[in-house]
Parts: structure tokens; sequence; C-alpha cells
């Protein structure tokens, strides 16, 4: 894990221009409100959705309720794009960090989630008018992505408390104390 670290470290810091911007007084914090935009941003539209499929505001079509998907799409590219700056600036807070890693494991398996509901389901449901319930395979969908994105957000908020640990250089566990 060191070497990829070492790697890591080495290939972001070629690209030059995040890291001065994230070390200035303003870069961090406002990637990190850019972060919480482009969360809103998808949270709030996929959400909908998905709380659509699961049987919530009946009376708005489908049709009408995934014209929000371009912007729940566009607050996930902010995401990519500020967790990616994040990421280059301090890589060794991240690729040691377990709720880094649980937070890609949900992000991928709900991008596979997406994928087998627009390679399943959507046709169906896409059909459907106002008052009319999803199926219940993308019902299940609905709420597996509801469930994913939320553990994304669990995940994200626990970065603060997993930190490699300072005394020793291994990852600490949650909320662990560095005795000195």
């Amino acid at each position: 894990m060191h070497e990829f670290q070492a790697w890591l470290w080495s290939t972001l810091g070629s690209i030059h221009i995040v890291r001065p911007f994230m070390t200035s007084v303003w870069g961090w914090p406002i990637c990190e409100s850019l972060h919480f935009v482009g969360l809103s941003m998808l949270i709030g539209c996929v959400g909908m959705f998905d709380l659509r499929l699961l049987g919530m505001a009946k009376r708005v079509p489908f049709a009408a309720m995934h014209r929000l998907i371009p912007w729940g799409i566009s607050g996930y590219i902010i995401n990519v794009i500020t967790g990616s700056m994040f990421l280059i600036t301090t890589p060794d807070q991240y690729i040691y960090n377990p709720s880094f890693h649980l937070k890609i494991l949900f992000m991928l398996i709900a991008g596979i989630n997406v994928g087998v509901f627009y390679l399943s389901a959507f046709a169906n449901v896409k059909q459907l008018g106002s008052g009319a319930q999803a199926p219940f395979f993308a019902r299940v969908i609905g709420g597996a992505s509801l469930f994913l994105w939320m553990g994304v957000i669990v995940f994200g908020r626990m970065l603060t408390f997993y930190r490699p640990n300072p005394c020793n250089g291994e990852p600490e566990g949650f909320l662990s104390i560095c005795l000195k």
C-alpha cells in the first residue's frame, strides 16, 4: 500500500494547478461548499425520482420527474471534480481511510444499480402516467438507490473520523485517540 500511496502522491503531484489552489486560504472551503451543492443536487433530484419509484408523489408522472435527472447528474459531476481535488491535495488522508474505501464501494454499487435500472426497468417506468405505481423490480432498485446514496453520504461524513494515525502511521479506528 505504501508503494501505491507514493505513486499516487507523485502522480497527483504532477497536477500543478490543484494543490496550490486547494492549499490557499479559500481553496478548501470553496471546494467543500461546491461539494455540498453538488451533493444536494444529486440527492435532491435522484432521491426525488427514487421516492417516486417507491410510491410517493403519485400525481407526478415518471417522465416529468425524470426531467430532473440531468440536474442530479450535474451534481454528481461537481462532486467527482471536487472530490478528486480533495484526493489530489491529500491522498494519504484518503487511500488509507476505510471510510473512503466504503464510500467508493457504495458509489460503485450505486452506479451498477443505475445501470440495472436503465437496462431493465426504465423502458416500462417512463411510460407510466400520474397515479401509476412502478413495477416491483423498479421499486427495489429505487429503494436500493436511496440506501446506497445515503451510505455514500454517511461514509463521506465519516472521512473526518477515520484518519491516518499521526503516532505510528497506521490508520486509526473510529474516534480512536492517539496517546503520547
